[in-house]
């Protein structure tokens, strides 16, 4: 019978062998290495202040016949920090997409739930394959004055953790960069380029909410930029 047993980095861990008594003789390895006597008590195994290279799997058997008694794979990890967690609208009117991730890594499996309400209503996140940290909301409703409250909460087998935004729907709206960007120079006049470029393909309507462009420039050698 093999088990997983996850573990906090610093933690003390004890290992019980199974239903053997605890002065009865076993030999405990891990990984398939014989662990040294000096970290049994009776038939216990004791680890202090495990760290993440002891994850692995540990095993318990019978002193005299070898058998196997008992078996965990240790997981050594951390409980998840705040989550980070950012809604932007590339799209709009379409709707937006919240993406998130965590600070630091907690060496164990995490899962993640997110919640979308949007005054009294639970809206659907459509998450997303590939990236997996990353979802679509659909607008039900453009112009509204009521706000957007989002919550992401993580949870791993030490500990869970969570963060919420509340923005209004305007606030999170920006646009792809535009694209097909080409500067080529303007025909018997060197001193002039001819710039041009397209509506980012990502903005569905730009006939109805038309997209204003900011252009800067500057020669190499200067450092201060231009802008038209």
């Amino acid at each position: 019978d093999s088990h997983i047993q996850y573990e906090r980095v610093g933690a003390d861990v004890t290992m019980k062998c199974g239903s053997m008594d605890w002065d009865a003789a076993v030999t405990w390895t891990a990984n398939g290495t014989d662990i040294d006597e000096s970290h049994l008590n009776g038939s216990y195994l004791i680890l202090k202040k495990v760290d993440l290279t002891q994850s692995g799997q540990y095993s318990c058997y019978e002193g005299s016949s070898w058998h196997l008694k008992y078996q965990t794979y240790l997981r050594v990890g951390t409980p998840p920090k705040e989550p980070l967690l950012m809604c932007r609208s590339n799209n709009y009117p379409k709707g937006f997409y919240c993406s998130w991730h965590l600070p630091t890594p907690t060496y164990i499996p995490n899962s993640f739930n997110i919640s979308v309400i949007h005054g009294t209503k639970e809206m659907v996140c459509e998450k997303d394959v590939f990236p997996k940290n990353r979802c679509h909301i659909r607008y039900l409703q453009l112009f509204s004055t009521v706000k957007y409250k989002v919550t992401l909460t993580v949870t791993n087998a030490l500990g869970k953790n969570s963060t919420t935004l509340t923005f209004d729907e305007f606030a999170i709206v920006k646009p792809d960069p535009p694209e097909s960007v080409v500067a080529k120079p303007v025909p018997n006049n060197p001193r002039r380029l001819e710039v041009s470029w397209q509506n980012p393909s990502s903005w569905p309507d730009p006939e109805s909410f038309p997209l204003k462009f900011f252009l800067r420039y500057r020669p190499l050698i200067l450092d201060q930029w231009q802008h038209v």
